[in-house]
């Protein structure tokens, strides 16, 4: 197996699993669109409009469709930044979770932190990623 090759299977790997990972997050804004609320007021800190169970849903269709964009490496510099983003409001928002890491569930938080860290190298390496990416760049 080729070098290339072996880069485009581990990049493939963190592809698959970050768009699982953030992915399992977006729909959770339709199954329990009371927690998206409690993310802005809580962690957010977002106060100054309600966060109502349609605008849940909306988000929630918004990120799926970034996460589906991304999955299958359509207009990657787009995608995989939208998800780079989407994961660092996360981490960001979840800053004051990782001070008490030590309670459950918070410390479930800290896992946000190594998504991002792939994401970002997947964003630098985007133009590498081509193993059943739309975006692949044909060989020659």
């Amino acid at each position: 197996m080729t070098q290339e090759r072996r880069i485009e299977i581990a990049l493939l790997i963190i592809r698959v699993t970050a768009a699982i990972f953030l992915g399992l997050w977006a729909t959770l804004k339709f199954h329990h669109p009371e927690w998206q609320r409690n993310i802005f007021e809580g962690a957010y800190k977002v106060s100054f409009f309600t966060v109502t169970d349609n605008l849940s849903y909306f988000l929630g269709g918004l990120q799926l469709i970034v996460v589906l964009a991304f999955v299958t490496g359509f207009m990657r510099t787009w995608s995989y930044g939208l998800m780079m983003l989407m994961s660092a409001a996360g981490v960001i928002g979840s800053i004051g979770s990782f001070m008490t890491y030590f309670n459950y569930p918070k410390n479930l938080m800290l896992t946000s932190i190594p998504t991002l860290g792939a994401l970002i190298a997947l964003f630098i390496l985007r133009d590498m990623d081509n193993l059943f990416s739309l975006s692949a760049r044909r060989k020659r």
